[in-house]
């Protein structure tokens, strides 16, 4: 019993940590005042030709303002060394017309349930696992529970997971 509470006790934080990360963007013509945006600008090669692409750099922050000028703050993390991390906030301005998309971060409620239930399916089959009961331990044959099937389920909901979330 102690060992599913400590499964637990570590996987409900994990769940809830999760959950809040999953975003999905669309696009749109005007982003609203306070809402994080992405913004991808053209960018000049230094090589072109009838057949090389346009590349784009994507900006991605918070939408101070919005107009002929499209202001975004942004988060900018350096690292110095092991344990030194120093953030740096700038102020972006793009102008309208040399914007090729604007898109808008929206909280995903289907992709978080889809992980929730992903992240609560796997602690329920590692609680099994630790207790010993019919999905760590059983018979020898296939179909009779055992480490085998133990490991068919689990790769079984990895690989839906995955299938889910690939964009």
């Amino acid at each position: 019993m102690h060992k599913i509470r400590r499964v637990l006790s570590l996987a409900v934080p994990g769940t809830a940590f999760l959950l809040s990360g999953c975003y999905t963007y669309r696009l749109v013509e005007e982003p609203l005042v306070g809402s994080v945006a992405r913004v991808r600008v053209p960018v000049e090669a230094a090589v072109t030709g009838p057949g090389s692409p346009a590349g784009t750099v994507a900006l991605e922050g918070l939408v101070v303002s919005a107009g002929d000028t499209l202001a975004l703050e942004a988060e900018t993390r350096q690292f110095a060394g092991t344990s030194r991390e120093v953030l740096r906030y700038d102020t972006l301005r793009v102008a309208r017309d040399g914007v090729a998309s604007i898109e808008v971060r929206n909280f995903s409620v289907v992709r978080s349930v889809t992980l929730g239930a992903g992240v609560a399916a796997g602690t329920v089959a590692l609680a099994l696992a630790a207790l010993g009961t019919e999905a760590g331990e059983g018979g020898e044959g296939p179909g009779e529970g055992g480490p085998e099937s133990f490991a068919a389920t689990f790769s079984i909901v990895v690989g839906t997971v995955a299938r889910l979330f690939r964009r």
